[in-house]
């Protein structure tokens, strides 16, 4: 196993293990000492909070040309994840100017943990039926997102 030091230029990615200003880290291979969420999540390409209203919330998936995107609540933490397929019925309502994003359904959690082992995320996403699924850390707030594929 070989290991090497970190310069403080180098920016940390979200699957590396940096322990602090100097540490040593192990460049081994996740899957040798069991791979977590941390080593496989993204960092979320979009967010919006739940008090954004439903024709928003299309426009903004539209634009972007994404299936989902991370729903926040008005304290700053993870209140779920928004489809566009939750958001379908919506698309030719006249209602959808008046009806808040936290007032549709979306996964509401539990979410995933960073630490939690990866084959059971993936385990969990599956049984779930999930594309996506939001990782949060202990107080709720997100700090990235797994992805199915």
């Amino acid at each position: 196993m070989t290991t090497r030091q970190l310069s403080p230029e180098e920016p940390s990615t979200p699957g590396q293990n940096v322990l602090g200003h100097g540490s040593a880290v192990a460049d081994t291979p996740a899957e040798e000492h069991g791979a977590t969420v941390q080593d496989r999540m993204n960092l979320p390409d979009l967010q919006i909070s739940d008090d954004v209203r439903v024709d928003t919330a299309i426009d903004v998936l539209r634009s972007a040309h994404v299936a989902h995107m991370l729903v926040r609540g008005h304290d700053g933490r993870c209140a779920g994840l928004l489809t566009s397929t939750q958001l379908g019925p919506y698309r030719r309502g006249n209602d959808a100017g008046s009806i808040s994003v936290e007032e549709i359904v979306h996964d509401r959690g539990p979410f995933a943990n960073a630490a939690m082992p990866a084959d059971a995320a993936t385990t969990a996403m599956r049984i779930r039926d999930l594309e996506a699924w939001p990782v949060v850390d202990d107080d709720g707030y997100t700090v990235g997102l797994l992805s199915r594929t």
